[in-house]
């Protein structure tokens, strides 16, 4: 871990070394540990540079598809049985990783929905005004009578 103390300036070659080391599969923990400065520190950084911060996104999503093409084939080399249970677990947590960030990994949902007859679609929010306190009312929305309405989630 870091030095307490003066925190660590995150020079462009540095920032470089951890975006490498993000796309190539590296856990933020691992990369810390060896550029020696804090999870918190890259963090702050990334806030501080809104770049730092794009970069380190799109490494970190190419990373969980080399993390997940990594664990595929460690699972497909296993000899042994412990190893075989071992990179099955570390494979499952690759996918919910991929899920959880990927959005092609998400799973999709579509519905459809028929309506016979007028529709109303509208609600009544009761959120005050800075000023007032006053309630604000939202007018209801009638679609037409033979509209097909589809939603796709």
């Amino acid at each position: 871990m870091a030095k307490r103390g003066r925190p660590k300036k995150f020079t462009p070659d540095l920032k470089k070394k951890i975006i490498a080391r993000m796309a190539e599969g590296a856990l933020l923990v691992e990369v810390c540990r060896e550029i020696e400065c804090t999870p918190q520190g890259v963090w702050k950084e990334r806030q501080a540079d809104i770049e730092f911060d794009r970069l380190f996104e799109l490494a970190c999503k190419n990373g969980i598809l080399v993390y997940l093409d990594q664990a595929r084939e460690n699972l497909t080399n296993a000899e042994t049985r412990d190893d075989v249970l071992k990179f099955k677990e570390l494979l499952r947590h690759a996918e919910w990783q991929a899920e959880k960030r990927l959005i092609m990994f998400q799973p999709t949902v579509k519905s459809e929905l028929k309506v016979d007859g007028p529709m109303v679609v509208g609600w009544q929010v009761e959120a005050p005004t800075v000023l007032n306190g006053e309630f604000v009312e939202v007018r209801a929305r009638q679609l037409s009578d033979n509209k097909q309405l589809s939603i796709d989630r």
